[in-house]
């Protein structure tokens, strides 16, 4: 920022626009300067068709609109681009294999993910690093 302050930025904590879903988290507000967020999922972008959700993000492995997505997935980076494909990328994985790879590859990335008992958040030690206290 000019003024020389780290920024502070909400991310988003709910699985679902509902306000139950929005009170089962807190919010988590991280303190960047000098690098990025990006966060990529379903939450917001999706279309559900004889009761499967299909994200907006395409599987390249398949080119087929991703069924698996986490409601959200959160990256911090060095620079937006980055930010933004690795959110995407991880999205794609799925929540369990892209939170494994996260983890191996000392990613900053959070997890959003719906289960029956309301959104479930993990995050990566890396991404940890960045919360407000």
């Amino acid at each position: 920022k000019p003024d020389g302050q780290p920024w502070r930025v909400l991310v988003e904590s709910a699985a679902e626009e509902d306000a139950e879903s929005q009170a089962l988290l807190p919010p988590r507000v991280l303190v960047l300067d000098g690098l990025a967020v990006a966060t990529s999922g379903d939450r917001w972008h999706r279309f559900e068709r004889d009761g499967q959700r299909y994200a907006h993000t395409i599987d390249p492995r398949s080119g087929r609109p991703v069924t698996q997505a986490a409601a959200a997935v959160s990256v911090v980076a060095h620079d937006a681009m980055h930010a933004d494909a690795w959110a995407t990328a991880l999205t794609v994985m799925g929540a369990e294999e892209g939170f494994a790879f996260a983890e191996r590859k000392g990613l900053a990335a959070r997890f959003v993910v719906r289960s029956t008992a309301g959104p479930v958040e993990t995050m990566t030690p890396a991404f940890s690093e960045h919360l407000a206290t």
